[in-house]
């Protein structure tokens, strides 16, 4: 059900507001410290493959920039810098860079000009950006849907977070032609109905919130209210099937394999690839059936019992992103013993981060892979407030 290897054991530090806030403001001082205006923030050892600059939501200048200003906004840190400036050189950067990527001519949220141009309106609103933005949007309506990194849900949560900002009534348009082309493609199957993504070369049904199954129906859930009667039973039912059918049951509770296909066993525990992630995103789910339940608390104990990740603190794969599952099912069911657990990831993704930053004398400066998504973890642990980073709040 999962590798040991990846896995490290949990210190038993108990938990304390003050150490979680000093660390918040060490992070955010060392962006701040590092910030360069052409260079941006420089590059991990650890992501050695890639060059100083990087402008993307998921690992690049854009998502540190919205982290900054996010965490400012919620009064969890206190700072003068003007983050604006940077906005120029981020998004001529993306242009840039997105041209070499996998999927160029799809408009993506974590690694293209969406989430930039989300991140430039969020921080310094502009009628000609919208615009941009928008025409960004529709063009995956011609698009293969692929998944939430790369394509069609990931401009779907892009029109939520717009209509929030914006009020305006297009981004529900948008969305819900788009919500229609996803549902037109979901596949019924003896393990309840799948999306099959054509994806890096291949066709597989992935499960998972960044890949599959689950960040397609993350868009749903989030445009929740602009969907009808009829979409909602349709999504309902399927989670209902689809979640409890493809998981591994064992005495240490539920997890999930990377990729639904015959023999396949789940190994990974993230929140990229395993219960983290699907408790993380179906512990949201606006409506209670027993068997969701159950299965959610079920991945939730699973991933207790994995424990910390050894690749560190970060959110896609690291103790950070698993603790949200935690932090998720408190909010879901309220039971305290949820809340006591996620704070204890939280106590050690501290050290994790403390510990990594001796040894490459430098921080990781990105929000789904790096410190500052932590920082973000972090304060939601204090507030007991979930709301992971570009899924649930922008």
């Amino acid at each position: 059900m999962h590798d040991p290897r990846r896995h490290v054991a949990l210190r038993d530090d108990p938990w304390d507001e003050a150490t979680a806030r000093a660390a918040i403001q060490d992070i955010v001082d060392d962006a701040l410290d590092r910030f360069d205006p052409q260079r941006l923030w420089p590059v991990h050892p650890q992501e050695s493959h890639r060059t100083d600059g990087a402008c993307c939501l998921y690992w690049g200048a854009a998502g540190v920039l919205w982290a900054l200003d996010y965490l400012r906004r919620q009064g969890a840190v206190a700072f003068d810098h003007d983050l604006t400036a940077a906005l120029p050189r981020v998004r001529s950067g993306i242009a840039a860079h997105y041209v070499h990527e996998a999927y160029p001519d799809h408009s993506s949220l974590l690694f293209g000009t969406v989430g930039v141009d989300l991140i430039a309106m969020r921080l310094a609103p502009d009628a000609a950006i919208a615009d941009a933005l928008f025409r960004s949007v529709e063009n995956n309506l011609a698009r293969p849907i692929l998944e939430l990194m790369w394509g069609m849900p990931g401009t779907m949560l892009a029109c939520v977070f717009m209509a929030e900002m914006t009020g305006e009534v297009r981004w529900r348009d948008v969305y819900r032609a788009q919500a229609d082309r996803l549902l037109a493609d979901l596949e019924d199957t003896d393990r309840g109905p799948i999306w099959t993504q054509a994806l890096y070369g291949e066709r597989c049904r992935y499960l998972g919130p960044v890949h599959g199954y689950a960040g397609n129906m993350l868009a749903l859930l989030r445009g929740w209210s602009w969907l009808d009667p009829q979409q909602h039973q349709r999504i309902s039912d399927g989670i209902t099937a689809t979640l409890c059918a493809t998981a591994g049951q064992s005495s240490h509770g539920a997890n999930w394999p990377a990729v639904d296909a015959p023999g396949e066993r789940p190994v990974l525990v993230q929140y990229c690839h395993g219960a983290p992630g699907m408790v993380s995103v179906f512990a949201d789910a606006p409506f209670h059936v027993p068997a969701v339940d159950d299965v959610l608390r079920a991945g939730g104990d699973f991933t207790w019992f994995a424990g910390p990740l050894a690749k560190g603190s970060n959110l896609c794969h690291g103790t950070g992103g698993n603790g949200y599952a935690l932090l998720k099912l408190y909010r879901r069911f309220g039971t305290p013993l949820w809340l006591a657990r996620a704070r204890a990831f939280a106590m050690m993704a501290i050290a994790q981060c403390r510990a990594a930053r001796a040894r490459y004398g430098q921080g990781r400066y990105s929000l789904w892979t790096g410190d500052i998504g932590l920082a973000v973890y972090l304060w939601d642990c204090v507030t007991a407030k979930p709301r992971f980073p570009t899924t649930d709040v922008l």
